[in-house]
């Protein structure tokens, strides 16, 4: 509770009774708590994501694996038409 009213009051003075060269340097104090703050978060995300079921895993690895075998496939050439042995024999005997 009281950071909170400490950063209420912080804020209260930045808005309407700070001078510019101080706006400048709280502005670069601001932008470096809120990128601390996301880095936090975002390792607190990833914590998070490691306590999923291993079959969520398994299951995203076998849909990329699916993408990419299905990509590869679609880029294979067309093969030729086989022509049966027989229809061949019956060449020959033409």
């Amino acid at each position: 509770m009281f950071y909170l009213i400490f950063g209420i009051l912080i804020l209260l003075f930045y808005i309407f009774a700070a001078p510019q060269s101080i706006k400048g340097t709280l502005n670069v104090v601001v932008l470096v708590i809120a990128l601390v703050a996301f880095i936090i978060l975002l390792g607190l995300a990833v914590f998070q994501i490691f306590q999923l079921p291993s079959e969520f895993f398994v299951g995203i690895a076998m849909i990329g694996v699916a993408y990419f075998s299905l990509r590869d496939i679609s880029k294979l050439s067309q093969k030729d038409r086989k022509v049966s042995f027989r229809s061949k024999l019956r060449n020959r005997q033409e």
